[in-house]
């Protein structure tokens, strides 16, 4: 356990309970309860009508409370996991070249799902808890699928047969996801189940979903959920296609018809124009600059709001204790500077920039040196 207790903390997505007095449920309860199916979806049901209309507070504090109960469960049900997984690392010798994550949703991100699919019961929500594993190559993917007759997490006890698996590599999603996710019932007592998800990624397309979520944040739009602008999107869903030919794999619907020159081509063409890797370029190098700059001890800084100059390459950092007038300076700024190909403003929060943003741009890095490396390879004239 000490071998994967020390993966888990390389964390791509940050494991994080929400602090219980910021949920407003009491600290003295007790949260290893099993939540029911039945109780769950009222309590699913209640939040998301509490969020629209004034809520009941009463009512509102005890589906949060029984939220927070089934996010517990599934803690639980991680903690049975992690060996398992661990276990098949090690015997398949992937264990050295695999980088392992996990999470459990937070409360903000399960609210902001029940909204945005009104028809969906909490009780069904797949990937409440998530584990992610990257791997180095294709090879080493499905060496970890195809291992089926021996696999301690398919054998184990605590692991329902059934098994549910949506596979993205042989299909990749129309805006240009690839990636396979396995969803498994694991028991936590009695007979008494929640799900797991298990995301299976290789580096390439690692770099690429996460790419995706920097320009979502910068942005402010979830191109995950089909929002924003469509030149982004094809942007997003022709490097896709260039990296699944890298890998010698699908590429996304669409690009079925494009030879590796004419995806090359689009995508200089649309980066010309948007200036994409100039940006995730600029943001990089400001990030670094502000995590490794202290700041005064009387100083409290909740967002930062950033200028970029993408022509004269030269960034403006301004850090705001105030995020409600930080809010309105980013409507100013944007709107001053809407129609310009010269200048982006990104805010971004504290918490993000410290937390989330080191890893990613991470992978940042390696997705832009792939990019520029494959584009050139695909541009070259025979």
């Amino acid at each position: 356990m000490e071998k994967f207790d020390s993966l888990i903390m390389k964390l791509e997505i940050k494991t994080e309970f929400d602090d219980v007095k910021k949920s407003g449920v009491s600290e003295e309860a007790p949260l290893s309860l099993f939540v029911s199916r039945k109780d769950i979806t009222k309590a699913g049901d209640v939040i998301r009508s509490c969020r629209k209309e004034d809520k009941d507070e009463e009512e509102y504090s005890d589906a949060l409370f029984k939220l927070k109960q089934y996010r517990e469960n599934h803690t639980l049900a991680l903690q049975k996991f992690a060996p398992l997984l661990e276990s098949k690392l090690k015997r398949l010798g992937l264990s050295e070249s695999s980088i392992v994550s996990s999470r459990v949703k937070r409360l903000d991100s399960i609210m902001i799902k029940l909204d945005r699919m009104p028809k969906m019961q909490l009780a069904r929500m797949d990937d409440l808890a998530g584990v992610r594993i990257i791997l180095t190559s294709m090879n080493d993917l499905n060496d970890f699928i195809n291992d089926k007759d021996y696999c301690e997490i398919l054998s184990a006890v605590c692991i329902d047969e059934g098994i549910k698996i949506t596979d993205r590599i042989k299909k990749p999603k129309s805006d240009g996801y690839r990636g396979i996710h396995q969803i498994f019932k694991c028991e936590i007592c009695d007979s008494k189940f929640v799900r797991i998800e298990l995301q299976i990624r290789t580096k390439i397309q690692h770099e690429w979903a996460t790419t995706v979520e920097i320009l979502g944040s910068l942005k402010r739009i979830s191109f995950k959920t089909g929002k924003g602008d469509e030149q982004y999107k094809s942007f997003f869903r022709l490097t896709s296609a260039l990296f699944s030919k890298a890998e010698e794999e699908l590429v996304p619907e669409g690009c079925e018809e494009l030879t590796k020159f004419e995806i090359c081509t689009r995508l200089n063409n649309l980066d010309e124009e948007l200036k994409i890797i100039e940006k995730l370029k600029e943001v990089g190098r400001t990030f670094k600059e502000i995590i490794s700059t202290p700041l005064q001890d009387d100083l409290e800084i909740k967002c930062y709001l950033i200028q970029l100059d993408l022509e004269f390459h030269e960034t403006k950092v301004l850090p705001y204790s105030d995020e409600h007038k930080a809010n309105e300076n980013y409507a100013q700024l944007e709107k001053k500077h809407q129609d310009s190909d010269r200048f982006d403003v990104v805010l971004v929060s504290v918490s993000n920039v410290n937390e989330a943003y080191p890893n990613y741009f991470l992978n940042s890095e390696d997705f832009i040196s792939r990019y520029n490396q494959l584009l050139y390879e695909g541009l070259k004239v025979d």
